[in-house]
């Protein structure tokens, strides 16, 4: 069985008296695509968060790379995160992956060589915030999740697009109000899992 990359351990976050996460658990198997499923509101994106170290939990404890988030600040030497709505520096796009390049460590050429080779180069002068979201870049963007897995890469993503999971992800944990409904393989219909756990069934309008 595949080491345990990320692990999460009963973290729990409060805002005053509101409780956004309550014992939050599960793990992250290296080498494979994680989908972390669950509706607005239910706690994805403070857990994330959290597993950063971006905002900091009440309780609880977290490894990624097999070093522990809170006590050794080598954690992330290894870790990319791509926020639902990144926020870009009034750069070109070829400045500012120099910039993150610089940040860790990569040689300039080594960033200008991957740069050529992939399909942004053809906006390399363009401003970041001039890009917007092309769906003709959506295969390209699954076969590079695929490939980072394939060789040995390990990716946790969170979407509503339940379709993408299934044809991407081994693992699925969904979150319902803080809490974690499901962990473990994906199942064969992720969507239906989901209607499972989170469509209220039809009620009776009037009792008969």
């Amino acid at each position: 069985m595949a080491e345990k990359l990320v692990e999460l351990k009963q973290l729990s976050k409060r805002y005053d008296n509101k409780t956004v996460l309550n014992n939050v658990s599960f793990s992250v198997r290296q080498g494979t695509i994680h989908g972390f499923i669950g509706p607005n509101g239910a706690g994805k994106s403070t857990t994330l968060n959290i597993s950063v170290r971006l905002v900091l939990p009440n309780s609880g404890e977290e490894y990624i790379d097999f070093k522990s988030v809170k006590n050794d600040p080598r954690f992330n030497e290894r870790l990319g995160f791509i926020p639902a709505e990144p926020k870009f520096p009034s750069l070109s796009v070829e400045n500012y992956l120099l910039d993150v390049g610089y940040l860790r460590d990569i040689p300039k050429q080594e960033v200008l060589r991957k740069l050529s080779g992939s399909p942004l180069s053809q906006f390399r002068y363009q401003n970041c915030h001039s890009l917007s979201t092309d769906p003709s870049f959506r295969q390209d963007l699954f076969n590079n999740l695929k490939n980072i897995r394939d060789k040995g890469g390990t990716i946790l993503m969170s979407t509503h697009i339940l379709s993408d999971l299934q044809k991407l992800a081994d693992d699925i944990t969904m979150i319902k109000k803080g809490r974690i409904v499901y962990t473990g393989a994906k199942t064969a219909d992720i969507e239906k899992t989901y209607e499972d756990y989170f469509v209220e069934k039809d009620r009776k309008l009037f009792d008969l």
